[in-house]
């Protein structure tokens, strides 16, 4: 496998924290490539052409192969670098896999849904100059609680499962802790009430790092002083 792997990525992407943190965690080498989604450069057309067609991040190049969206790129890099820890993406677990791919699925409308819709409502359309309106802020408020909420009830099973698939950390948990760590950026607490979720997201962070903590620095700055965040040292 050659070792010509670039990623590209903004962290203010909440799949490119998790895919950086996964390439960091399990130590492969890769290429740094950061994408300014603040200045459109993945809607360029030398990015489209070169990189990816979709005008999005994350993404990976491998040589001459190009790959986005970040669920298709957790299962090609468990596939084609042995680096990869199997406890991400279990290779000889099909069922492991199967509750993966269902997370990972399930998703895209609920947990990262629900997270982006406030974010963006909340946080990102006063920068853009557009009205933040207070009946629609609270009902997105009251959607994101309530996916929160069935997060920690149903699949962290109240706690008594330390993680979304199993007893070892997988694609699925870094996945959805990376998603649910945007909306503090919005001045939300996701943590607040809920102590398995936190205790869950404590885990993720304990396992992942320094690379979790490189990746979310961004994130944690952000945020408001009312949420609580690490203290990371300043890095000038």
């Amino acid at each position: 496998m050659s070792l010509g792997l670039r990623l590209y990525y903004d962290f203010l992407s909440q799949p490119s924290r998790a895919l950086y943190i996964l390439l960091s965690a399990n130590k492969i080498p890769f290429e740094r490539c950061p994408v300014a989604l603040r200045k459109l450069e993945q809607k360029s057309a030398e990015y489209r052409k070169n990189v990816n067609r979709f005008g999005k991040v994350p993404c990976i190049v491998d040589g001459d192969f190009r790959l986005a969206e970040s669920a298709a790129i957790y299962r090609y890099l468990s596939r084609e670098y042995p680096a990869v820890a199997p406890h991400w993406y279990p290779r000889e677990d099909s069922l492991r896999q199967a509750r993966i791919d269902e997370y990972l699925s399930w998703q895209h409308l609920n947990i990262r849904a629900d997270v982006s819709l406030y974010f963006f409502h909340v946080w990102l359309n006063p920068l853009l100059g557009k009205e933040v309106n207070a009946a629609k802020t609270e009902r997105l408020r009251e959607r994101l609680d309530a996916g929160l909420n069935f997060f920690e009830r149903v699949l962290l099973a109240g706690g008594e499962r330390p993680f979304l698939t199993g007893d070892t950390i997988s694609v699925a948990d870094l996945s959805a802790a990376c998603e649910i760590e945007q909306a503090k950026i919005a001045g939300y607490d996701p943590c607040a009430g809920r102590p398995h979720l936190a205790a869950w997201m404590a885990s993720v962070r304990d396992q992942t790092n320094p690379f979790y903590d490189e990746a979310h620095r961004f994130v944690y700055r952000l945020a408001p002083e009312t949420i609580a965040t690490p203290l990371l040292p300043d890095d000038g």
